[in-house]
């Protein structure tokens, strides 16, 4: 964009630039300039080759979201913390070697990526980010997590996969009352167990590249053919640095999880130096459509409303999404003792009249525990959150009815839930799941089994029966 600093009147309007490092160097220490624009609200300077940053950004009054990925940044520059209207930052794939809170707008950030850098710390002041909701950590060189992390009692939404984190983590970040997501893969203490079950030969794999069924941070999936049968197939993106975690953790989980209401590989196939997992073959699902759209700037760690596909649910429909992603969570904690790591609505498939199957194994991973097994309980009741919030939405979104919900007790994003869900059983279990205190949260086994006991679900059970034959 061409940058006009005689055009008052005009910079005033601008909510959001994307600045080629030319633009930048010719205009970044203009205080005057930079005081013109009055409703700027994004910021984007990724791509940069950026080591500092001048100390006039902090005349912006209105920006809450900074972008500043794929730069040379040291340290999180000074003048950041002045902005006391930012919500987002973004230093991805730049030079850090820590995390501190000492030069961050801690009375208003809620949401800090920091994927793909060199931190090797995270300082215990890291406590005083009280709003913080999201944080993106993967792919570092963190061995531990301080306890004072546990003083963030916003935080919904923490991703770690792929650093050195060799020792538990301390039950004051563990239990924090509204954390539903989080990964780990790729850590010491989160090794996953290699298994050639599903392994195949990439000579029975066919691709066609001009066919693509989706993109995701990990790789894209197009329509291919194995063994002369139609299917999905995912080709991973090698030395793939996104926020979930690594190709050969995802690929590992998806030969560990097998149920009929997950979407995952009936193959896994290495590339021709059989050193790297080069792709995986998957059902092809005709006509599926996830229910939700991803999380926007605005809705920070939720779902941002029902997918086109995806709305207007009947009851029925509703009920039926409920006892099919139950019932898969429960046969992937209970026997493959994994953790989704990101139960979303955008994640959950809608395969026909009554029929939701979960999908998306990026920011999976299998948790060693202690001996007493305390943190593999703990880890499925953070997940149970997040099946809770997933049936929050579903029934918001399609029956206006507010769930009981103890960890929000104002209005999400201020709007309304509806009529309060009507008292009794199902009223009861909700009540559970969504509980700030985790020990309160019952288990997946124990969901199933009390949805199986209500008669509201019935046909939702014997739908899913009979399209399961």
């Amino acid at each position: 964009m061409n940058i006009d600093a005689t055009n008052e009147e005009d910079n005033q309007k601008v909510t959001e630039l994307t600045l080629p490092s030319s633009t930048w160097n010719r205009i970044a220490h203009s205080p005057k300039l930079w005081g013109q624009f009055t409703s700027l609200k994004k910021l984007d300077l990724g791509n940069s080759s950026l080591k500092t940053l001048p100390s006039c950004l902090d005349a912006l009054p209105t920006l809450e979201i900074l972008f500043l990925s794929e730069n040379k940044f040291e340290v999180i520059p000074e003048c950041i913390r002045k902005i006391s209207t930012l919500k987002m930052l973004s230093l991805r794939g730049n030079n850090l070697t820590e995390l501190s809170s000492t030069n961050l707008p801690t009375k208003s950030l809620v949401w800090l990526i920091l994927t793909n850098n060199n931190i090797t710390k995270i300082d215990p002041n890291v406590g005083e980010l009280k709003l913080l909701r999201k944080l993106m950590l993967s792919h570092n060189n963190i061995s531990h997590v301080p306890k004072e992390m546990g003083q963030c009692k916003q935080l919904e939404l923490v991703r770690l996969a792929n650093n050195e984190i060799n020792v538990a983590l301390p039950k004051e970040f563990l239990t924090l009352p509204k954390l539903a997501w989080i990964s780990l893969a790729g850590n010491p203490i989160a090794h996953c167990p290699q298994t050639k079950e599903k392994e195949i030969l990439k000579s029975t794999v066919s691709v066609d590249e001009s066919k693509v069924l989706g993109r995701g941070a990990s790789g894209t999936v197009y329509l291919g053919k194995h063994n002369n049968k139609d299917v999905a197939v995912k080709i991973f993106k090698q030395e793939s640095m996104g926020s979930d975690g690594r190709a050969e953790d995802e690929a590992a989980i998806n030969a560990l999880v097998d149920h009929p209401l997950a979407v995952t590989a009936h193959g896994i196939f290495l590339s021709e130096d059989s050193e790297t997992h080069e792709g995986m073959v998957m059902e092809l699902l005709e006509g599926a459509e996830a229910l939700g759209k991803v999380p926007s700037f605005s809705t920070v760690t939720r779902d941002a409303g029902p997918s086109d596909s995806g709305k207007d649910l009947s009851k029925e429909q509703v009920l039926s999404v409920v006892w099919n992603i139950a019932n898969a969570l429960e046969h992937v904690h209970s026997d493959a003792q994994v953790v989704n790591g990101d139960v979303y609505l955008h994640n959950i498939l809608q395969c026909g009249k009554g029929m939701a199957k979960i999908s998306d194994w990026g920011a999976s991973f299998v948790y060693d525990g202690d001996s007493d097994n305390a943190a593999t309980s703990i880890f499925e009741q953070i997940e149970v959150l997040a099946f809770g919030r997933l049936v929050q939405d579903l029934f918001d979104w399609h029956l206006d009815i507010a769930v009981p919900d103890s960890t929000e007790p104002d209005d999400f994003l201020g709007r309304s839930r509806g009529k309060p869900l009507e008292k009794g059983l199902f009223y009861d279990l909700m009540s559970s799941i969504l509980h700030p205190q985790q020990t309160n949260r019952p288990s997946f086994k124990t969901i199933k089994a009390a949805l199986s006991s209500m008669p509201e679900f019935e046909a939702a059970k014997l739908l899913t029966a009979e399209k399961l034959g």
